[in-house]
């Protein structure tokens, strides 16, 4: 059994382009660590489950990929995402932080 299911875990996995892989991977990272933000707020963590996916598109998250050094690339990401990440009445889940440092009140 254990055979099998590796087999059909290599078939899949060989199925899927490196951008597949890219996504599934980076979702899968961001549903953990929000997730875990969340506590045990159950409405929290249904949205994040719900909406993560289509968030990561909205807010061209292969885009931040690409260029992840960039911190001004980091803070649109995760500006757009965590805007897009909201309760039902629209407010968001998540608050942006500015980085260490930086000024983002002028």
């Amino acid at each position: 059994m254990k055979i099998l299911s590796l087999l059909i875990l290599v078939v899949v996995l060989s199925a899927c382009s490196e951008k597949q892989m890219e996504e599934f991977a980076f979702r899968k990272t961001l549903e953990y660590q929000l997730t875990d933000l969340c506590g045990e707020d159950e409405a929290c963590i249904a949205a994040v489950k719900d909406q993560t996916r289509a968030c990561m598109e909205k807010s061209d998250w292969y885009k931040y990929v690409k260029d992840q050094d960039n911190q001004a690339e980091l803070d649109r990401f995760t500006s757009a995402f965590y805007a897009c990440l909201v309760d039902p009445d629209g407010n968001p889940y998540f608050l942006n932080k500015p980085a260490a440092g930086e000024d983002k009140s002028t």
